[in-house]
């Protein structure tokens, strides 16, 4: 049975892979993986920006959060307040480079999706 719980992880390494911050939230009234896709994109922008970064590499492995947020269009879909929010983000981090990455790579982050869906998490983490 679907409960509609989801839950978000997001983590932040420095060009050395070296651990910078981290988030994980539970959600409740998940409308799909992909809204959770891009809830997880506007968390770790927004810790992004908190943290006062410029100039970063943001990689995903959801390509179709990659393709909204590279779309010039005004996203109407369900989820589309949300793409919006992180392009206005990604300006504020301006320059940036945006990129499609293996789910193997983002192991970690989605560890704390999945504690977070089963609300063990629900924590930040700065350096």
């Amino acid at each position: 049975m679907d409960t509609g719980q989801g839950g978000i992880g997001a983590i932040i390494r420095d060009e050395n892979g070296t651990f910078l911050a981290a988030i994980a939230r539970p959600f409740s009234l998940v409308r799909s993986a992909l809204h959770m896709e891009i809830e997880a994109m506007r968390a770790g922008l927004l810790l992004a920006i908190h943290q006062g970064m410029t100039n970063v590499d943001i990689e995903t492995n959801c390509a179709t959060v990659v393709t909204a947020l590279n779309g010039e269009m005004e996203d109407l879909s369900k989820i589309g307040s949300i793409v919006e929010d992180c392009k206005a983000y990604l300006q504020a981090l301006s320059p940036f480079h945006l990129q499609y990455i293996y789910r193997e790579v983002n192991g970690v982050a989605h560890r704390l999706a999945h504690l977070a869906s089963l609300s063990v998490l629900d924590e930040y983490w700065l350096e």
